[in-house]
């Protein structure tokens, strides 16, 4: 490991300290819990950093100026598709700099608005906010650069769709009595397609009700403690006759992150009453 290589390391366990104090902060006290391993280790890392700097190694410069913008090449099909990064999400993109070794250079996201992951393929940029522009910092020796992405303000929202279990095929509103037919809420395609690990939803709350006219015939309501992205009609299904409606109010909904926590989404118009005619 070069000197500047573990000056980079220095900066960012000082960074990544820094941002798990304020992940705890501001986390819900559910997912305090989950995270107190990870302080500890970022704690003892804190701690072997200071050490380690006192002892001689000379404080690592972040250099932000002396590569123009223009001339930090991005790539990236959600910014192709989309033209912004998605909040809360992992952005894989590809980075290039003329004369820097992005691999050993130091990125990160300014003013805390985010966090960096260099991966395999790329750099991963989670913006913590919707709706704002992020700077990503690229710093390596004497030369820095930034680049600047504006941020999506929502995510696309889920879409509910309904199949046959039997025969999994996609069916409309009208539906035959005759297989079980589920509901289930999933991510928009293309988001699917460029977030695999942040496209993950999940109902949590919701009621079903069979109506013969204007009479009630059979009803499932379900407030809390569910878990799944799909809802199993088969009892409604087996009361129903030709011509009732099962009506579905979806009241709560989460989306799964790539670190695996969930987060409440609001729901989609279409999915807080679901009419299905039989």
């Amino acid at each position: 490991m070069t000197f500047y290589q573990f000056n980079v390391f220095i900066v960012l366990c000082i960074k990544k300290f820094e941002q798990s104090l304020k992940k705890i902060i501001f986390a819900p006290k559910i997912r305090i819990r989950n995270m107190k391993n990870n302080v500890l280790v970022f704690i003892a890392i804190f701690v072997v950093t200071l050490c380690l700097v006192s002892c001689g190694n000379k404080e690592q410069k972040v250099n932000s100026e002396g590569i123009d913008s223009s001339k930090i090449a991005v790539e990236s099909p959600i910014l192709d598709e989309y033209g912004k990064l998605m909040p809360g999400c992992k952005n894989l993109i590809s980075v290039e700099v003329e004369g820097i070794d992005v691999a050993e250079a130091l990125i990160y996201i300014d003013e805390d608005a985010g966090d960096a992951y260099i991966e395999e393929t790329g750099v991963s940029l989670v913006p913590y906010e919707g709706g704002k522009s992020v700077k990503m910092i690229i710093s390596f020796k004497d030369k820095g650069g930034t680049k600047e992405f504006e941020v999506e303000k929502t995510l696309p929202a889920p879409q509910v769709r309904f199949f046959n279990a039997e025969t999994n095929v996609i069916q409309d509103y009208d539906i035959e009595n005759i297989a079980t037919v589920i509901v289930e809420i999933v991510a928009d395609d293309t988001f699917a397609k460029l977030f695999p690990q942040d496209s993950k939803y999940r109902i949590t709350s919701f009621d079903a009700v069979l109506m013969r006219a204007e009479d009630e015939i059979k009803s499932v309501s379900v407030k809390e403690a569910y878990e799944s992205n799909q809802i199993n009609i088969s009892t409604l299904q087996d009361a129903a006759m030709e011509g009732d409606c099962i009506v579905i109010n979806i009241w709560k909904i989460q989306r799964q992150d790539f670190e695996g926590n969930w987060h409440d989404v609001e729901v989609p118009e279409k999915a807080k009453e679901i009419k299905l005619k039989v």
